[in-house]
């Protein structure tokens, strides 16, 4: 009988085998998913249109160039077995550039042509105090999470307006620009509005519905301001170009847009309030001076009477003013506070707060149209806990005296 192997014994022998048949390689392929660790050590995929192979190079081997995503290189090491994932990659010890890869070129192509219609000139400004929000994004991403959980904190008054889309695959270009196109229809009749379009890092064949022609088109046609939030510090794309306004993340877009915090407003509010006071003051002040020589001058010493009633009059006006003014500020903080409440109701978990739930099943939420079968299981999502159950049984639901 044959002794069993170890997984290490095993791994060592393919190891082994890789080493002594196949030995260094030289292959030519486009970087895909390029990063550098803290450590200094570079990672990568190498592929073609048919097939990718991890590819790693240790941070004590040189490079004469920067790689980056859709290059095409020619890499030379050798085939090995990283143990504690049993995965095969390739050692590099060299990498020489070979061109440019076909989605690197497509996006330089469509730059050029871009630049020389104009597109990247246009910037509408930024809106001072921006009270509502339009947000084109993928509804499960974290990008949505932080964008909301931003502006939350900071601007609780500002109205969001979320448009779901894909932000990665076929559909991705599409549903963006559709997106931006529906938040113009939506927004552009309200003042001080604008819009978002954003999602995570990734690498350029992930972030490649922002650098397709029917995106930017969108962007540069758009009415109102947009803000251009893909990817990280590292990430460029041709929506980052067209936009009026790019931001690294989607975090930094809330933060862009809530500069002007709640507490900054109700400053800004009582500072304006102070300024009309004190022109006030200042207007009724230079009149009382000029009443004032009236009376003491010559001709109109038997019109002091007619002037107590003017002066009186002014104090009167004063006094309507402040309070005038009182009622502005009452009504705005009225304002204010009506928009954080309609906020809070817009928010996309507020419905399970109040005894609503969502049901998933293997990680996809259940829609209305989907048939389920006995003895499936299923999670029951509530607001505070999620509940993992099996179905008993399932009957149609009959509606009575308009009860659900």
């Amino acid at each position: 009988m044959i002794s069993p192997l170890t997984v290490s014994e095993l791994t060592n022998q393919i190891t082994g085998i890789l080493n002594q048949q196949i030995g260094i390689v030289s292959i030519l392929g486009e970087i895909s998913g390029y990063k550098t660790s803290s450590s200094g050590h570079r990672y990568f995929t190498l592929k073609d249109d048919q097939a990718q192979i991890d590819c790693v190079l240790w941070a004590s081997r040189e490079l004469s160039f920067l790689p980056c995503d859709g290059m095409k290189v020619v890499v030379r090491g050798k085939l090995a077995v990283y143990a504690p994932r049993g995965k095969y990659q390739l050692d590099c010890t060299n990498l020489i550039p070979s061109g440019i890869g076909e989605l690197y070129l497509s996006y330089e192509r469509l730059k050029h042509e871009l630049y020389e219609k104009g597109y990247f000139t246009r910037r509408k400004p930024l809106p001072q105090f921006p009270l509502y929000v339009g947000i084109v994004t993928s509804p499960t991403g974290a990008a949505l999470h932080d964008m909301l959980t931003t502006l939350k904190r900071r601007t609780p008054h500002i109205q969001v307006y979320f448009c779901p889309a894909s932000v990665q695959g076929d559909k991705a270009p599409m549903e963006v620009a559709r997106g931006v196109t529906l938040l113009n229809q939506t927004l552009k009749h309200l003042s001080n509005a604008v819009i978002i379009v954003g999602r995570g890092g990734g690498s350029i064949e992930d972030l490649w519905a922002f650098n397709t022609m029917i995106v930017a088109e969108s962007i540069y046609r758009s009415e109102l301001t947009v803000i251009s939030a893909v990817g990280h510090e590292t990430d460029h794309t041709i929506a980052d170009l067209v936009a009026d306004h790019r931001v690294a993340t989607p975090t930094a877009a809330a933060e862009l847009v809530s500069k002007f915090d709640r507490d900054f407003l109700l400053t800004y509010l009582q500072s304006l309030e102070n300024q009309m006071t004190q022109t006030i003051s200042q207007i009724i002040e230079a009149n009382q001076y000029r009443i004032h020589q009236l009376i003491n001058s010559y001709g109109y010493q038997k019109l002091q009477d007619r002037i107590h009633n003017y002066t009186q009059h002014l104090d009167e006006i004063e006094s309507d003013l402040s309070k005038h003014i009182a009622r502005i500020i009452e009504t705005r903080l009225t304002q204010l506070s009506s928009l954080t409440a309609h906020l809070q109701s817009l928010h996309p978990l507020s419905p399970l707060k109040r005894g609503f739930a969502l049901l998933k099943q293997l990680d996809q939420f259940i829609s209305e149209q989907q048939v389920l079968d006995p003895h499936q299981p299923i999670n029951i999502i509530r607001s505070s806990e999620i509940i993992h159950a099996t179905i008993k049984s399932i009957k149609p639901r009959i509606e009575s005296n308009g009860e659900l």
